[in-house]
């Protein structure tokens, strides 16, 4: 068909823990983001766009990939390679900041996470962030280790995502400020949960700590959200 391409998905492409459940979904259309397969649309674009708009959409974007960085110079790091002041930035907050080269050339924009003093996630946007910093810290001879953990953020969004929140986690869900996050789990998973995501309707990205538990994840907020009239979204 005119417009339309077909290619062979090969060990290089790496699934997410929730790929199983998005294919399940009925997942259509799947992009490669940060070398790993993500889906982009389930029942057609406008379907899912109301499907946003109107009640709750639980989206995979474990392609959202995590740069973690630790040490005694972590700190100092995160704010070299980034033109944000990092000075006010508190454990369990996040914030959105611009990654640039020598020439303020833009690498990548990703929200910064501070799970502790010398302690940084970078929630990463499609580049190679994590071979970038490495490279960047072993060169210039800074005391941290770089590495890409096992985390991969679920997001929920849409007009219900609080009400579900609600139910899947209690009260105190509601006291979270926008890019501040808390970690706890849920049925034993362990997790993130912060006050973020990809869409202008509001909602919370459940970053997963534990690949293995990718579908029982999936299908716990999937049941839960049956009265919200929950749909798979992108």
């Amino acid at each position: 068909m005119e417009g339309h391409v077909n290619f062979t998905l090969s060990d290089r492409l790496r699934k997410s823990p929730f790929y199983e459940a998005t294919i399940r979904a009925g997942a259509k259309t799947f992009t490669i983001y940060n070398h790993m397969i993500m889906p982009t649309s389930y029942e057609g674009e406008e379907a899912d766009y109301w499907n946003l708009m109107n009640n709750v959409t639980l989206w995979d974007v474990a392609a959202e990939r995590q740069v973690e960085i630790i040490g005694s110079d972590a700190y100092r790091f995160v704010e070299y390679i980034t033109s944000r002041d990092l000075s006010k930035l508190q454990i369990g907050q996040g914030k959105y900041a611009l990654i640039t080269d020598e020439n303020g050339g833009i690498i990548n924009d990703p929200i910064i996470l501070r799970l502790g003093d010398n302690h940084f996630w970078l929630s990463i946007a499609d580049s190679d962030v994590l071979l970038w910093t490495r490279g960047l810290a072993c060169g210039l001879g800074w005391d941290v280790q770089i590495s890409e953990p096992d985390v991969s953020p679920l997001a929920i969004q849409g007009p219900n995502n609080l009400p579900l929140m609600l139910d899947l986690f209690g009260d105190w869900v509601k006291d979270i400020k926008y890019f501040f996050f808390r970690e706890c789990e849920l049925e034993g998973i362990p997790l993130i949960v912060q006050r973020s995501g990809w869409s202008k309707q509001g909602g919370f990205e459940l970053y997963l700590r534990d690949g293995s538990q990718g579908q029982k994840l999936w299908d716990t907020v999937m049941e839960a959200g049956k009265k919200y009239d929950i749909k798979p979204g992108s």
